[in-house]
């Protein structure tokens, strides 16, 4: 009965919903078993189960029958801040389509209590936008119904080549590893994106997108996919093959509002307040950083936004105009929904033009750096100069931070500190 009340919790409290499924059971005499009168409140409720082909437009919860076509055994992972994970993925399918079931830690080991040819009721979050939809599965249960659809998956699944034509949305720097031989290799991260959605890209051969530029077009021939807890990502090796392509593509981008807990979302908007970043050690010894900044996206509406790892170190300042992508959505500490940047995300920081500006006031320490306070506004010093003096400076700024072309140190006027003085202590 659990199961179902977690599909209307929202609207009416549990003793309620009990009371409701026991009318039913009552009301048909005792013909009824628990489950399926509950399955009736629900449906009194407008909160009917859906067919896979309507989990697109599904925006939270959804409870759907289908039949197990493939199972996945569970595999660990590390999270960013260092923790052990588990995850499991099963393809289910009904008359209508196909779907993929993501387990999470301790639901991943329910997988072996399931069989394809088996049909089960899910309750879970759909994220959809990739070839068939993703659901994060809540709770899993038999069904006493039948499903008839072919048993054999028609998507490819992952661990199986793909074709794929992508933009190259973000690329990282190469870097080294250690074969399970003791050999050393190279691979590079990349995030690329198309209709479909956004994705990570590791190329375990990095001469196959080294020299193709962010923005640009390619098609990938024999790309490897693989689930993971952000989703579908893709590797690339010996062989793969990455070709030029003259497609323009669309990236389809969120609003705040799309944002819910467990799914992947890009976005494009402005950063209003920035933190600085907090160094911290992982649970396994790595030292790392975070920082967060409080985003606004084209409507209006706020976010706050966690970015993990190297990131947190890019030169952030409010007013920025940004495009975030394969950002995860999570509950904060204080429940609200985060968007939270690591590993498989990107972060752009959209050009802005260069202004001249000659200003006047007093270099001080901040959170961000050496800077010039004028009073009404703050320049933040490309380079390092002597604090606690007034200065004179003429050069350009953008995105918040100041290049001198010329810098005079001023000599502090008597007569304007003793006013100010005066202000305080009129007997001085």
């Amino acid at each position: 009965m659990k199961f179902h009340y977690r599909l209307v919790d929202d609207l009416l409290t549990e003793d309620e919903f009990e009371r409701r499924v026991e009318e039913k059971v009552a009301e048909s005499g005792d013909l009824l078993d628990e489950q399926t009168a509950a399955m009736l409140v629900v449906r009194d409720l407008g909160r009917s189960h859906v067919r896979i082909r309507d989990l697109s437009a599904t925006t939270s919860l959804a409870c759907f029958f289908a039949k197990v076509l493939s199972l996945q055994e569970p595999r660990e992972f590390e999270r960013p801040d260092g923790r052990k994970g588990l995850v499991a993925n099963v393809t289910v399918g009904d008359e209508t389509g196909r779907a993929r079931l993501t387990l999470w830690d301790e639901k991943a080991t329910a997988v072996s209590e399931l069989e394809v040819g088996a049909v089960i009721e899910i309750l879970g979050r759909p994220k959809c936008g990739g070839k068939i939809p993703d659901v994060t599965v809540l709770a899993i249960q038999e069904a006493a119904c039948e499903i008839n659809c072919e048993e054999t998956p028609t998507d490819p699944g992952p661990g199986v080549s793909r074709d794929l034509e992508v933009r190259l949305i973000a690329v990282g720097s190469p870097r080294t590893f250690v074969r399970r031989d003791g050999t050393p290799g190279e691979m590079l991260e990349a995030v690329v994106g198309n209709e479909e959605g956004v994705f990570r890209l590791v190329a375990w051969l990095p001469a196959l997108i080294s020299g193709i530029e962010p923005g640009e077009s390619v098609v990938i021939r024999g790309a490897l996919a693989r689930d993971t807890e952000r989703g579908i990502e893709y590797s690339i090796g010996e062989t793969a093959s990455v070709a030029p392509s003259d497609r323009q593509i669309t990236v389809p981008l969120n609003s705040v509002s799309d944002v819910k807990e467990g799914g992947s979302y890009s976005l494009s908007g402005r950063v209003v307040s920035v933190q600085p970043p907090r160094t911290f050690t992982t649970r396994n010894g790595r030292v790392s950083q975070v920082r967060n900044l409080l985003f606004e996206d084209e409507t209006g509406d706020e976010i706050p936004v966690v970015i993990w790892g190297e990131r947190a170190d890019e030169h952030l300042v409010p007013g920025d105009r940004i495009e975030v992508y394969n950002a995860f959505g999570r509950r904060g500490r204080f429940g609200e929904i985060e968007l939270h940047l690591s590993w498989g995300s990107a972060l752009l920081t959209l050009e802005q033009e260069e202004e001249t500006v000659e200003i006047e006031g007093t270099v001080i320490p901040t959170a961000e750096g050496v800077s010039i306070e004028t009073g009404d506004s703050s320049y933040l010093l490309e380079r390092v100069v002597s604090i606690g003096y007034p200065v004179r400076a003429r050069g350009t700024v953008q995105r918040g931070l100041f290049r001198p072309d010329n810098l005079e140190f001023m000599q502090p006027d008597p007569g304007s500190l003793k006013r100010r003085l005066d202000l305080f202590d009129p007997q001085i």
